[in-house]
């Protein structure tokens, strides 16, 4: 007597299958029943993708074979065990080892015989070829809609509506947000989460997973409201019409770069201004860069307005400063900051119980968000397995993939910024000790170590040194200690911004 366990499969939901879990379950049985002396002891069932073996139905009929309870595993079709050849030669390696025979009742081979694993590892290489086929035909056919122009299938981007023709037309209501966010952004100067929260407060058309500063960011960044077509990392010219207007969003890319992406501000700058990509400009919001020059005293070095130095005095009448007077004030005003420690105390303890206060969201969010990525991997092999199944058209297939697409990097970039943030947002208790290790350190490092080092050094430091004039820079810090390596919070005190005051002594 031969003691047969059979296994069956599906991907996608039952309705839609050729072969159901009932229709394969019949048809083992009744090829079971031609057979002599072969007898049904167990029956395991997945409603996994194939891509995995560790399905539940799966694992548990390659229990009964290392446990001696069964002789025989039989499938419907091959690919209801795997569709890659490693896994299929590992499944059936495994099973020879247990003395399991691995048999289909469509294909012609038994791993019984010689002859038989041979023809099992061909049928596999078929399925695997068929299956990377398939994806390279639609993923090829969606890329080259997109450099034609057209909008490549699945849901559009917030502000726009599908048209009939299956392109995007704005939608009236919600592409007014839309341009609303960027106003917002260039004009007001408002943060992505400030811009998050405020369209939250009015209760803005939002989109589905609702307003957040990854959502407004990715918004920000997205070139289809330019009236073009992002595919992966390129963009191509559309045929749709645009929302925004180019000269707004490409100020909004600067303003994303400059916050964010300032070539100053990379630590291979070789300049040995130390403040170079934090000092900007009251009266004309542009950069202060190092500059020198020569004159009756020598070499001498300054800061000076990217806006004045370029478009003149009638466009902004930024003052230059000069370098060490500006360096040396921010350094003594930074240690002493440190060596006082009540500001920075107060201000750890603050972004300590927001980080706190903040967490059980984030953490629900980033956990959200991740999960509808694996269910949206999934389906995306649904609908695959589906197609080679017969049972789902290319046309449709390619437009259900394309819609998975654009909602997996709408995800993937929510789930950056969320992990982004998780991180940033570490903090701790800072004792008085702490702080007095980190002043004799600060004050060690920025008097006396090499320009990269007390340049780099600045950059955690320092968020940003507005400069109204000769008379009044008003200093925004970041707060670092030994336990907190990462920005953790803003210093606000005399001479930080809001306050009017300035750095402890003039630089002129």
């Amino acid at each position: 007597m031969i003691r047969v366990c059979l296994y069956t499969r599906i991907s996608t939901d039952e309705e839609n299958q050729p072969t159901s879990l009932s229709t394969q379950r019949e048809r083992l049985e009744a090829f079971c029943k031609a057979q002599d002396e072969w007898r049904i002891v167990a029956h395991e069932q997945d409603r996994s993708t194939g891509t995995k073996l560790d399905r539940p139905g799966l694992q548990r009929a390659l229990e009964r074979a290392r446990a001696g309870k069964v002789d025989l595993l039989l499938v419907y079709r091959v690919d209801r065990l795997s569709r890659k050849v490693r896994q299929l030669a590992q499944l059936a390696d495994e099973l020879d080892r247990a003395g399991v025979v691995l048999r289909s009742a469509t294909e012609p081979f038994d791993t019984g015989s010689p002859a038989g694993r041979m023809m099992l590892q061909m049928l596999a290489v078929f399925a695997e070829f068929e299956h990377a086929t398939i994806v390279e035909r639609i993923t090829a056919g969606i890329e080259r809609r997109a450099k034609e122009g057209y909008w490549y299938g699945g849901r559009p981007p917030f502000g726009y509506a599908l048209s009939p023709d299956r392109g995007i037309v704005p939608d009236p209501l919600k592409a007014e947000v839309v341009r609303r966010i960027f106003r917002l952004y260039v004009r007001e100067r408002l943060g992505t989460r400030a811009i998050a929260d405020k369209l939250s407060r009015e209760r803005a058309p939002a989109p589905a997973a609702g307003w957040s500063h990854p959502a407004v960011h990715w918004i920000l960044t997205n070139p289809t409201y330019l009236g073009m077509i992002r595919w992966r990392e390129e963009a191509f010219p559309g045929r749709h019409e645009p929302i925004v207007e180019r000269e707004l969003y490409e100020r909004a890319q600067r303003i994303l770069r400059e916050r964010g992406e300032d070539v100053s501000r990379r630590r291979g700058n070789p300049s040995d201004f130390l403040l170079s990509g934090v000092v900007r400009c009251g009266r004309c919001g542009r950069a202060y860069v190092g500059m020198s020059a020569r004159g009756n005293g020598g070499l001498y070095h300054y800061y000076a307005c990217t806006g004045r130095q370029k478009y003149g005095p009638t466009v902004c009448e930024g003052e230059r400063l000069r370098r060490d007077h500006l360096e040396q004030a921010v350094i003594a005003q930074l240690v002493a900051l440190y060596r006082e420690g009540e500001l920075v105390r107060a201000a750890v303890t603050k972004a300590a119980e927001e980080a706190k206060r903040r967490r059980p969201k984030l953490d629900e969010q980033l956990a959200a968000v991740r999960t509808e990525i694996a269910k949206l991997e999934r389906a995306r092999v649904r609908y695959f397995d589906a197609f080679e199944a017969g049972t789902l058209s290319p046309e449709r297939c390619e437009e259900r993939v394309s819609d998975l697409e654009t909602r997996l990097a709408d995800l993937r970039a929510q789930e950056s910024e969320l992990s982004l943030e998780d991180v940033q947002e570490a903090g701790g208790a800072v004792s008085e000790a702490d702080l007095a290790a980190v002043a004799d350190r600060l004050e060690e490092v920025l008097t006396e170590g090499q320009p990269q080092k007390t340049k780099a050094l600045l950059r955690l430091l320092i968020k940003e040194l507005k400069v109204n004039g000769k008379s009044e820079i008003l200093p925004t810090y970041r707060v670092v200690t030994p336990a907190v390596c990462a920005t953790s919070g803003s210093v606000e005190a005399a001479g930080i911004e809001p306050a009017s005051a300035v750095a402890p002594r003039r630089t002129s």
